[in-house]
């Protein structure tokens, strides 16, 4: 998960992270989104409001972490939705969602031969 933080600290020194609830709803609006990213303890309106914008739009999203985590990873106080408004950005952080989904011999028990 680092990594994804990571990608999104990069996007955003780029200048291509619209961070906050409102932020990221005038992205999606005005076309800019690449893909939206939200906080896992989001508010359910809140979070419907901007689905229903990802869907109009055909827009990705994902939800990771907490709103402490995104605010950190972006340098605010805390977010709990934001957009990537880079298409390669946005591509690199699904990809690196996706392998750290696949990986899972990274946590676990290790079994010693007997």
């Amino acid at each position: 998960m680092r990594k994804v933080y990571n990608i999104i600290g990069l996007a955003q020194r780029a200048g291509q992270v619209s961070a906050g609830t409102m932020a990221a709803r005038t992205s999606l609006i005005r076309k800019r989104a690449c893909l939206l990213v939200m906080s896992g303890d989001i508010s359910n309106s809140t979070r419907e409001s901007l689905l229903s914008l990802c869907k109009r739009q055909k827009i990705p999203w994902v939800a990771i972490g907490n709103k402490y985590d995104l605010g950190t990873a972006v340098g605010k106080a805390y977010r709990v939705a934001l957009t990537i408004n880079d298409s390669g950005m946005a591509k690199a952080l699904l990809d690196c969602l996706e392998t750290a989904k696949n990986d899972t011999t990274s946590t676990g028990v290790v079994q010693w031969p007997k």
